[in-house]
Order: C-alpha cells, then structure tokens, then sequence
C-alpha cells in the first residue's frame, strides 16, 4: 500500500508536530501513561504513538495509521541508505581536511623548526620590481591650503 502524494505531506506534517508544546496534548497523555506504568518500553513507545494518531486526528487533520506506520517504516530504510552514503561523504571530506593541532604541539614545531602543513610560507624579501610612478600629485595638507590663500 503505497502513500498518496496527499497522504505524504499529512505524514510529514505529522511527524514533525510539536506535541511536546502542546499543552492539551500533554495533559491527556499524563493520563494514558499513568495507567500504562507497567507496560514495557516497546507497548509504552506504541501507546504514545497512538496517542499522538489519535490527538492529531480529533484536533488537527485525519489520516490512517497504518499507512502512517507503512510510510514511516519505508522513509527509514530510505533515510538510513542516505544516511550511509552522507557517512561515506564525511569520511572522505575528513581525510581531505588538515590535521588540527594542539596550542602545544604547535609551539613544539615552531621550537623544532617543523614546518606546519597548512601554513603558507613567505619569502622575507621586498619586490625586485621598479616601483610605478605616481600619476596624481600629492594632497596638500590643511595647513598648505591656508598658507597659499
């Protein structure tokens, strides 16, 4: 059963929901998990989803859980494949990024003569080039000005 393009925009809008700042919703799940105080973690975590499904659907917009449940499930894998790939993404960039030094570290290599990768050296000498000949004469400084006059 596939989700209707309408279908996943509902779903979404769902699962992005901000129940934890919605005051009534908290209240009348106060109530739910004091009766389900027994229950294990997996039927707790199944009980507040319901809740949620059922809060959203009397107050905000109707849709069908298990459809819900099927899109929710399908998104993950293609979530957790995208996810893998940004992982293979980021070690690649790591292994192109330079290496960071401590304060310490630094200052052994600069003590030790090392040269620091990443670090852009700079001969210490002046332009050989003639210098350009300047094309507009001189301001004349406020006191010059007066003395003209």
């Amino acid at each position: 059963m596939s989700a209707e393009p309408n279908n996943t925009a509902v779903f979404e809008a769902f699962a992005k929901y901000n129940f934890d700042n919605d005051e009534r919703f908290k209240s009348g799940m106060a109530a739910i998990l004091n009766r389900a105080d027994e229950e294990d973690s997996a039927t707790r975590e199944e009980t507040r989803e319901r809740a949620k499904w059922f809060y959203y659907n009397k107050f905000i917009e109707t849709f069908d859980y298990d459809a819900y449940v099927a899109w929710k499930s399908s998104a993950k894998s293609t979530s957790q494949e995208e996810k893998k790939d940004e992982s293979k993404e980021e070690l690649a960039d790591d292994a192109q990024k330079p290496t960071r030094f401590t304060f310490q570290e630094l200052v052994e290599m600069i003590e030790t003569g090392q040269e620091i990768p990443g670090i852009r050296q700079i001969p210490n000498k002046l332009n050989d080039g003639e210098p350009s000949r300047p094309k507009l004469s001189a301001r004349r400084k406020p006191w010059e000005l007066v003395n003209d006059e």
